[in-house]
């Protein structure tokens, strides 16, 4: 995966995004494979909130699953025990456990911190006899393209009566999803700020990131890794 880093402004009011993101977001910016992900929801691995009837994800599960399912080789029940365990490296305020914050309702609310911020430090993690997690490291590597990603949330509107509700940003007509298929086609940043220099590094880098979250409908899905037997079923 490509390490992106964020040249992160102050959020101010206004401009927060919102707390809760889909398990397309999810997987995109963990670099893991959906359907993997998918099939530990069905088996009650993984517990994820609903809303709408469909799984959503909190800024930390980014983190979470990078750790755990970017490991090909740890089977089910250690996967459910690593992901109970990484639970203690979340920020009390945005455990599982704190319901009053991780109701699905807070999906609509709106969040000014750093995604990163939502993760605390931990001990390198004993799975099992000569088995570790270095969870920090982790955090480490995915911290600039999330905080990233929450910037560019912050930077643009998804309102259902612009453009149909595709994203646009913030006072302009520009579809984002256009910004995101120019650089993933391999157009030079340069090339692309020149032609809209309103725009930043950031909103393009994050443009690309959002296309691959929120691809066209009826249009096929690919995310990187997508095969599921590369995890080991336990």
């Amino acid at each position: 995966m490509k390490t992106i880093c964020a040249d992160w402004s102050p959020i101010g009011s206004g401009d927060g995004f919102r707390a809760i993101l889909s398990l397309r977001e999810t997987v995109v910016l963990a670099d893991v494979a959906e359907n993997a992900v998918r099939k530990d929801i069905e088996d009650k691995v993984l517990w994820p909130v609903r809303f709408e009837d469909k799984p959503r994800f909190r800024w930390v599960d980014v983190f979470l699953l990078a750790a755990v399912y970017r490991n090909h080789l740890l089977n089910r029940k250690m996967r459910k025990y690593a992901l109970d365990r990484l639970e203690n490296c979340v920020a009390p305020t945005f455990r599982k456990t704190n319901s009053k914050c991780f109701a699905p309702m807070n999906r609509l609310m709106t969040i000014w911190e750093r995604p990163s911020k939502f993760v605390i430090g931990c001990e390198v993690m004993e799975l099992d006899s000569y088995v570790y997690l270095d969870f920090n490291r982790v955090r480490s590597d995915l911290t600039p393209r999330v905080d990233l990603y929450a910037r560019g949330l912050s930077r643009i509107d998804e309102n259902e009566n612009i453009f149909g509700g595709d994203a646009v940003f913030k006072n302009t007509r520009l579809p984002v999803r256009h910004i995101g298929k120019l650089a993933i086609s391999g157009e030079p940043i340069e090339s692309i700020l020149e032609d809209y220099p309103y725009l930043d590094e950031d909103d393009v880098n994050f443009a690309a990131i959002y296309h691959s979250a929120h691809p066209p409908v009826g249009r096929p899905r690919s995310v990187r890794g997508d095969k599921v037997d590369k995890i080991s079923p336990g």
